[in-house]
């Protein structure tokens, strides 16, 4: 059984580089911190809400993260699912027909952990992690642009069990989304007929980059102080586009009373 979103992987240059936005500036903490010599990296883990983000800085030039910087640059690398039972969710993942990239888990930052391979997920690199006993931080959203969001909901809720959840669309947008632990997990396609700058934003996404992770959602307890602290306009919603955070466009939204 998947819990929660463990955490969302990202890639930075270097790691001092990532921690002076998300430590420094969004006042994030480090909770862990270690060289992953197996998977060619700098690593650290900061809590945010029910989550967690994972910088990630490569520093084996023939290493998986090494080889995504050099392909697509800094940004979103992929999302970890906490399980009580890592094997037993890699053996049930294999059941289902799913790619896998590791055969067994093995260890990492956020405990035993294994991979699944992005071609079965709508190209979304899926982690699995049994984080080690007592070691569990107490919201982050993601959203990215899929060819048919209803079918990459469909796989995420029938091949990995996470429950559907409601989800709004812009005009010209299909949206779906699941949840995980309190954390959701959004998914849009532009409408077939749709001509809106919306559908062609999301065509755009997909025809530079593919099916897969472009954005993440933060929610905020004051969205003014928020607003005021990033120097944008004090109006609704917060953006920053990806150069602003080293590659991945961020909203931050006023939380739910």
């Amino acid at each position: 059984m998947l819990t929660r979103v463990h955490h969302v992987g990202l890639v930075v240059r270097r790691l001092e580089d990532g921690l002076a936005f998300w430590q420094d500036t969004l006042g994030l903490r480090i909770v862990k911190q270690a060289t992953v010599q197996d998977q060619g990296v700098r690593a650290a883990l900061l809590p945010i809400g029910r989550s967690e983000i994972e910088l990630l800085e490569p520093i084996d030039a023939a290493g998986g993260v090494a080889k995504f910087l050099a392909r697509r640059g800094e940004g979103l690398h992929h999302v970890c699912f906490e399980t009580p039972d890592v094997a037993a969710e890699l053996a049930a993942a294999r059941g289902a027909g799913l790619p896998l990239i590791d055969e067994a888990p093995r260890r990492g930052l956020a405990g035993m952990i294994c991979f699944l391979h992005p071609k079965g997920t709508c190209g979304v690199l899926v982690e699995f992690a049994t984080p080690p006993p007592g070691e569990h931080h107490d919201a982050v959203a993601g959203t990215g642009p899929f060819r048919d969001a209803a079918t990459a909901a469909a796989l995420f809720t029938s091949r990995l069990g996470l429950a559907p959840a409601a989800a709004e669309a812009a005009p010209g947008l299909t949206a779906t989304a699941v949840t995980a632990g309190g954390v959701r997990l959004g998914f849009l396609s532009a409408d077939l007929s749709a001509s809106s700058p919306n559908a062609t934003a999301v065509r755009e996404a997909l025809e530079t980059g593919g099916e897969g992770l472009s954005g993440l959602v933060l929610e905020v307890p004051d969205i003014a102080a928020a607003s005021r602290t990033l120097g944008t306009p004090p109006e609704g919603d917060v953006h920053l586009d990806a150069a602003r955070c080293h590659g991945v466009p961020l909203t931050f939204r006023a939380a739910a009373r």
